[in-house]
């Protein structure tokens, strides 16, 4: 019953804003990873561990400095809805951008 009733304390529209902004964020800066990763010519599995760890510290930076450690007040899910939630898009937005600096700078080499 305890958990039927926690689903009134939050507020949809900003619950919503809050999904949003946190997208937002994960998708720029997993851009700048995927740009960063080309553009170093890093491939292979390194290019792959390089997105783990980046993801990581995107997350770790979100919740601690955006959600001010307290991502329960701001998610339903709390630090799942931060780590996980969109973790396979942000793979493949990765993918798409590591491959394409990597294959605008380092084509030729």
């Amino acid at each position: 019953m305890a958990d039927s009733d926690s689903q009134y304390l939050y507020f949809e529209p900003l619950v919503q804003k809050n999904r949003l902004t946190l997208s937002n964020i994960q998708t720029l800066a997993i851009w700048a990873t995927g740009a960063t990763s080309g553009i170093l010519g890093i491939d292979g599995w390194m290019g792959f561990a390089f997105f783990a760890l980046s993801w990581i510290l995107i997350s770790s930076l979100i919740c601690y400095v955006k959600a001010r450690g307290s991502s329960h007040l701001f998610f339903k899910d709390g630090i799942r809805e931060i780590f996980v939630s969109s973790l396979f898009g942000s793979l493949l937005t990765y993918i798409l951008v590591w491959t394409l600096f990597y294959g605008l700078v380092n084509i030729y080499e």
